[in-house]
């Protein structure tokens, strides 16, 4: 029996390793359900430093009750930055580029699912 796990557990772990590094370039829907809208929104590697380029840019704010798309470039894991028009910050770090389909902006927070 010992000989049989020890025969498995690599094979998981392989197993698993290789699904998560075979993941590529995906999208997720960031909805804005909170009550102002959003005027930056940055992308940025979770071991990085800085935030690199606002992906709003020069468009007008993500309104609230506004959605847009979100390219997330492989695995990450991701972090995430917004600030809404009154200037109030927040950060939401771990964002699996595999696993994320939608994050969602709430008042003081943000969720990624």
């Amino acid at each position: 029996m010992r000989r049989l796990a020890a025969l498995l557990l690599p094979a998981l772990l392989a197993g698993c390793g290789g699904q998560r590094g075979a993941c590529g370039p995906s999208r997720a829907m960031v909805e804005n359900a909170s009550s102002l809208a959003v005027e930056q929104l940055y992308l940025a590697p979770a071991a990085g430093e800085g935030w690199g380029t606002d992906l709003l840019g020069q468009a007008p704010a993500l309104a609230a009750a506004g959605r847009m798309p979100l390219a997330l470039d492989g695995p990450g894991p991701w972090r995430l930055r917004l600030v809404w028009v009154n200037g109030q910050a927040i950060e939401l770090r771990g964002v699996d580029g595999c696993a994320t389909r939608r994050i969602t902006i709430r008042d003081g927070m943000a969720v990624a699912d």
